[in-house]
């Protein structure tokens, strides 16, 4: 298992109450299902769509290399890694 950081921005820090959190796993789908573990139901419900699946609208950058939201099960993480969750932004 590697220890990655999270680091959370916009409405779903504020849902959370944290900013960045270190979490364990062998892929991003991993880190991600232990970030819903940390305050469920909510990052459950807000990360997930109906199957299960990351919802689209977030923004994940591992390294800051963008990730494809439907391949985040085969994203191998290692020690150190840094993952970035954008939440969806609307304004004008």
């Amino acid at each position: 298992m590697s220890k990655v950081t999270v680091m959370i921005y916009t409405t779903l820090r504020k849902r959370l109450g944290i900013s960045k959190l270190e979490l364990e796993g062998r892929t991003a789908r991993d880190i991600l299902d232990r970030l819903c573990d940390y305050k469920k139901p909510d990052v459950a419900g807000l990360l997930h769509d109906a199957d299960g699946n990351i919802r689209q609208h977030f923004v994940l950058t591992l390294n800051s290399e963008i990730l494809d939201n439907r391949k985040t099960a085969a994203a191998m993480v290692k020690d150190g890694d840094i993952l970035h969750i954008f939440p969806p932004v609307s304004g004008g």
